[in-house]
């Protein structure tokens, strides 16, 4: 492990100090070192933190010990991925507010590139359970990455579909990683851990208070290109999920259920506000473009072609339009090699999509027009 995680580790661990912070703090000093180092006026200096923050930072900074911090990682073999390291989840890393720091036991792999995610309801009914699974089960089989979150009911059935097709599961805690929650999925946590991984941006040892799950739905959104959702109430943590995918630029499924069940509201009142509606794996592989057969990423047949930029670009337009070819790309890959941030490569592209330079197609892809 390098240098500076140390220093990332204990970072992260200050209270009070979100994700936006850290990278703001980040991006203003020359190393995630200095950020440590820094004195009170120079972190007060930042944008957004006010002096009561940056007071509090200097007194926490003298309560914590970076080489500890490491150690303790070390000890438990968690692995640590920052925003600074290459093997960065890149679906997540484009989100508005990406984790500073991962703690990840198990492999994240680059084909987690393709992931979508199962949430639903803990107070599942038979159908969601097997819905879930189903799906989870068959997306697997296809070489899809299920990520969810270990909580009971649908996420467990997630979990569960994707491990008995032998396929990747990427499990999300609103805890430290090394805290089982719920204990009774324990022996689950162990089977993702060596066929997926386990994941959190919480420090070691945290515990699942209530407030963390909302930060830890959105990188359950925030890792996948689309999240499914399988029963669920109006208020809801697949709700709260859905709704961070769509601030995500993510698409949102939802499998309709029971009129008579509450645990239908959720995925009915997504429905009826444009979230598609999936009822077989076929559903959603067709709307993010996805070929069954194979599962690859592939546009219509079209002739491989020399690109001829057209005239009327701005630059910007230009580096969008370069970043394209005739196979399609996600809204989230056309960004990162644009060098621009997600919302603001998707109002480029509409306005090369009023000028016919490019294509969308299902899913928020794109090609060359």
């Amino acid at each position: 492990m390098n240098e500076d995680l140390k220093y990332w580790l204990a970072i992260n661990k200050i209270p009070g100090l979100g994700a936006v912070t850290i990278n703001k703090l980040w991006g203003r000093f020359e190393s995630i070192e200095a950020v440590w180092r820094a004195d009170e006026k120079d972190i007060f200096a930042v944008e957004g933190i006010n002096r009561t923050a940056a007071a509090a930072f200097i007194q926490s900074r003298g309560q914590l010990d970076p080489a500890a911090e490491l150690a303790e990682v070390e000890k438990q073999r968690v692995s640590i991925l920052t925003l600074a390291d290459k093997n960065y989840p890149k679906n997540l890393k484009n989100i508005y507010d990406p984790p500073p720091v991962l703690y990840v036991k198990g492999d994240l792999l680059p084909s987690d590139g393709r992931s979508l995610a199962i949430v639903g309801t803990r107070r599942a009914s038979r159908y969601g359970l097997e819905t879930a699974k189903k799906f989870a089960g068959e997306l697997a089989a296809l070489g899809m990455t299920i990520v969810s979150g270990l909580a009971s009911g649908i996420d467990t059935a997630a979990h569960q579909g994707a491990l008995e097709a032998n396929g990747r599961t990427i499990a999300v805690f609103g805890c430290g990683v090394d805290v089982i929650y719920p204990p009774h999925n324990k022996e689950m946590s162990r089977e993702i851990e060596s066929r997926g991984a386990l994941v959190s941006e919480f420090p070691m040892g945290a515990r699942g208070e209530k407030g963390n799950f909302p930060r830890r739905n959105r990188i359950i959104s925030g890792l996948s290109l689309g999240v499914i959702v399988v029963e669920g109430h109006y208020d809801s943590g697949a709700m709260i999920t859905a709704k961070a995918a769509l601030e995500q630029g993510r698409e949102v499924f939802a499998v309709p259920g029971n009129v008579g069940l509450e645990q239908s509201k959720g995925p009915h009142w997504l429905i009826k506000q444009g979230a598609k509606l999936v009822e077989t794996v076929e559903d959603v592989l067709e709307e993010l473009n996805i070929q069954l057969q194979t599962s690859n990423f592939k546009t219509t047949n079209k002739s491989q072609t020399p690109k001829t930029r057209p005239a009327n670009l701005t630059p910007e337009e230009a580096k969008i339009y370069d970043a394209l070819t005739d196979e399609s790309k996600h809204l989230d890959s056309v960004a990162a090699e644009a060098g621009l941030p997600v919302h603001q490569a998707s109002s480029l592209l509409m306005m090369l999509e009023i000028k016919k330079a490019v294509r969308q197609l299902p899913g928020k892809y794109y090609t060359t027009a």
